[in-house]
């Protein structure tokens, strides 16, 4: 039995030690690109424009614009419900508001690797369904909101030639990524005779391997196939949110006084999501700041007031955090 530990830990079978040392350095990592690209930014403009700009804010849009992430966790309980009854699962509305906030505090507020959306899926795994039907309903949610907000940047695209001109190219990948989600939403949501015709594709000799691990990935959709009217009825939750959310960040913009016009935020807000997805930094911190610099940047507006933006918008998650830790510690 030592032999065999001893043959495991020379062949570089990773043990718990070498997971955790591997994620504190990533963690570090992490942490160091923030600070860099903090200071990085706040090296062009200095901390008393910013708590100028913010001073000079209209507290009654800002407070409307934070209200409207109520009307967003309602919409965003509705879809998830439509998809949870499309696997035959039936929930309550409140109980997946509450869901969600808690979420939210999870994704936010803990310096952990428990993301808001494993919060989601072990509420519905704890109610008795299975880890696979949990995973899947919140994968395909998220897939379908990412999914409306390009389609809202595929067609501001051709309305915002400040933005073109920044980056080089944007039209193809903004479009390619639309035809992309566009494919893997049809593939879900398809019907399991079309799905079957489809794999006799792979039948071919030497792609069998090819064949099982797709057949594995399809499965995990299964409860989806032909669910045409859940697919309808998710994205049209998925389109209502997202427009909740560009007014949630235009009303910001407005009450900041940065005149940045509306259809601009069809476009920007949708990019800046995907951008701050990419995981090299805590919870986007210093990636959020500097990418709404450069995207508002081609409306003359000034650093200090994009940073601004940047952290009154943050700062509405952190309270919606503390929220969500409140009712966390309520249900417990």
């Amino acid at each position: 039995m030592q032999a065999i530990e001893t043959l495991e830990t020379e062949v570089g079978i990773p043990t718990q030690k070498k997971k955790n040392l591997k994620g504190i350095l990533l963690t570090f990592i992490k942490v160091a690109i923030s600070v860099a690209l903090i200071y990085f930014i706040l090296s062009k403009t200095n901390l008393s424009e910013i708590w100028k700009a913010t001073q000079q804010a209209s507290l009654a849009l800002l407070l409307l614009s934070f209200s409207l992430h109520i009307i967003g966790y309602i919409v965003s309980a509705f879809r998830w419900k439509v998809l949870l009854n499309a696997q035959g699962i039936k929930m309550g509305i409140p109980f997946l508001i509450e869901s969600f906030s808690v979420s939210v505090f999870f994704n936010n507020l803990l310096p952990s690797t428990i993301g808001g959306d494993t919060i989601r899926a072990y509420d519905i795994w704890k109610k008795g369904h299975s880890k696979t039907e949990s995973i899947t309903v919140i994968l395909v949610d998220r897939f379908l909101g990412l999914f409306a907000l390009i389609v809202f940047a595929a067609v501001a695209i051709f309305f915002s030639p400040e933005i073109n001109r920044r980056i080089p190219n944007l039209q193809l990948w903004v479009l390619a990524t639309f035809f992309i989600m566009a494919v893997g939403i049809i593939v879900i949501f398809l019907h399991e005779k079309r799905v079957k015709q489809i794999g006799t594709l792979f039948d071919l000799p030497g792609l069998n391997l090819v064949k099982k691990k797709l057949s594995k990935i399809a499965d995990a959709f299964k409860a989806f196939r032909g669910k045409n009217s859940a697919l309808a009825w998710a994205l049209f939750w998925s389109f209502v949110l997202q427009v909740n959310v560009i007014f949630h960040y235009y009303l910001i913009n407005v009450a900041l006084h940065m005149h940045v016009p509306l259809m601009q935020f069809f476009l920007i807000i949708p990019v800046a999501t995907f951008i701050m997805m990419i995981p090299i930094s805590i919870n986007a911190i210093g990636l959020r700041e500097n990418t709404y610099v450069f995207f508002f940047s081609p409306f003359a507006v000034p650093i200090a007031l994009s940073i601004a933006f940047s952290w009154v918008a943050y700062g509405m998650i952190l309270v919606l955090g503390i929220l969500g830790g409140i009712v966390y510690a309520i249900r417990k």
